[in-house]
Order: structure tokens, then C-alpha cells, then sequence
């Protein structure tokens, strides 16, 4: 797994993840569940999501009947996504766990959001996407978005600093991400700072790391090596958005009856 769950986002400041990155985590899980039932995944089969994060995608595809299991490398968010959930989610669970180190045959769903960009290296990419597929079942089905390469770099050469400020119990608190560009190896180095300003004390933690995004024919080519088939792009979790339209790459692909 790579280092990145030492990141002040997903330690000291996990508590305020979800306040700093909104997502539109009912709207995205209606399609994903939506296209595992279009591949024979029905709900009460069993989903892992890997690099769970806060839970939030876990939680909403087990309000959906689902069988879900969330891990993830960080410690400080997989405590927020256990409290989280009430008593009453039975079908969801969160552990500390490496998605490089999965059971063999165990899941009939894989949901990895985001997590691959991580990767940088070609060894670490095949890896990760050949434990995903032995770590399915005959046909199941693997659901990831990653960064695409030419829209990210477009994006960030436009808009290379993120900043957003909430007022949280424990004193604002500022988020600013800056992005600068390695074209040669198409990667994004970011500059990280959390400023929290509790009782105008102002104190602040920074991290500087670097994300590797992907192309459409490397994301090909690392599925079929890995013995997935029938893949679908998109640009988002929304069958109507086309790649090319965002900065994203979402891919649903199912691995194939015969052993990988």
C-alpha cells in the first residue's frame, strides 16, 4: 500500500474529512448499485469497499441491501466510519486493512474510489488490480474511478490551488491543496495545509505528496492483464456523463468466469 494514509486528511484532521470534501454520496451509490444489479450483483451479495475512507459510500450501498465490508490504511478515518453507523447497520463493517492484501474469492463487488492514484509505480498499479481479481468471485464485478491524465492536467494547469474553510466545534478550520504539474511522468504534486484556528490560536499541519494519474489504454491494459472483461467508461458515477467531460476515468468491469 502506498504512505499516503500518514496524510494529515487521513490522521490528525480524519474528523473533519467529510465537512472539507462534499460528495453527492446518494446520487453516486443509486447508479453504482444500479450497475451491479445490470451485471447479476444483486442486494445480499457481498462488497467490499476498498479505501473506504469515512464509510459514507459503505453505509449508503449497505442501506441498499448490500453486504459490505470498508477498509482502509487509515486508522483516524476508519474510527470516524465505525461511529458513524448505528446499531442498527448490521451489513456494514469497517477494519484496518491493505487492499494489496485481500482473501482470494471472497467478494462478489469491489468499489475502489479514488485510492489507485496512489499507485505510482507500474509494479504497485498491476499489483493491486490482480489482487482485486482474485479477490472476486466468477463474475463479479470491479467499480473504480481514477484521475485521467490529459483532463487533470487541463484542469490544474486552469485552477492549481483547492481552499476551503469550515467552522467546526473544535475552531475554523482551513483546507488549502496546491497542484503543481509533472508532465513527464503524468503525475500531480500536491502541497497540503490544514490551518485550525481554535480560541485564535492559529496552528497548522502541512504534507507534500504526489499522485500518478492514468490513461484510458493503461487502465485497459492493466484490467485484461488482471482478467477483466467488459468494461464500461464513463466520466463519472452517471451513465449519461462521457469521459472527456470531467477530470475523472470511472470504469465497471467484470472479471471472468475462469480462474484469473
Amino acid at each position: 500500500m502506498t504512505e499516503n494514509s500518514k496524510r494529515p486528511f487521513y490522521a490528525e484532521y480524519a474528523w473533519a474529512f467529510d465537512l472539507l470534501i462534499d460528495r453527492p454520496v446518494r446520487k453516486e451509490c443509486a447508479v453504482i448499485a444500479a450497475w451491479l444489479v445490470e451485471r447479476g450483483v444483486l442486494p445480499g451479495a457481498d462488497l467490499l469497499d476498498a479505501g473506504c475512507g469515512t464509510g459514507r459510500y459503505a453505509a449508503e450501498l449497505a442501506r441498499r441491501g448490500y453486504i459490505v465490508q470498508g477498509i482502509d490504511l487509515s486508522v483516524g478515518l476508519v474510527d470516524v466510519a465505525r461511529r458513524s453507523i448505528d446499531e442498527c447497520q448490521a451489513s456494514v463493517s469497517f477494519a484496518v486493512g491493505d487492499i494489496q492484501r485481500l482473501p482470494a474469492g471472497r467478494y462478489d463487488a469491489i468499489l475502489c474510489r479514488g485510492v489507485l492514484n496512489d499507485f505510482v509505480d507500474d509494479e504497485g498499479r498491476d499489483s493491486v488490480l490482480a489482487t482485486f481479481g482474485q479477490s472476486l468471485r466468477p463474475a463479479g464485478v470491479l467499480i473504480l474511478d481514477v484521475r485521467e491524465w490529459e483532463t487533470s492536467a487541463a484542469r490544474k494547469a486552469r485552477e492549481p490551488v483547492f481552499r476551503k474553510s469550515v467552522d467546526t466545534d473544535r475552531g475554523q478550520l482551513t483546507f488549502t491543496s496546491v497542484t503543481e504539474l509533472d508532465r513527464e511522468n503524468r503525475r500531480l504534486v500536491l502541497s497540503e495545509r490544514h490551518t485550525l484556528i481554535p480560541d485564535g490560536q492559529e496552528r497548522y499541519s502541512d504534507y507534500q505528496f504526489v499522485m500518478r494519474c492514468w490513461t484510458r489504454r493503461e487502465l485497459e491494459s492493466g484490467l485484461t492483464r488482471s482478467g477483466f472483461s467488459r468494461v464500461a467508461y464513463f466520466g463519472a458515477y452517471d451513465a449519461a456523463v462521457d469521459i472527456g467531460r470531467t477530470d475523472r476515468l470511472v470504469a465497471v468491469a467484470q472479471r471472468s468466469k475462469a480462474a484469473v
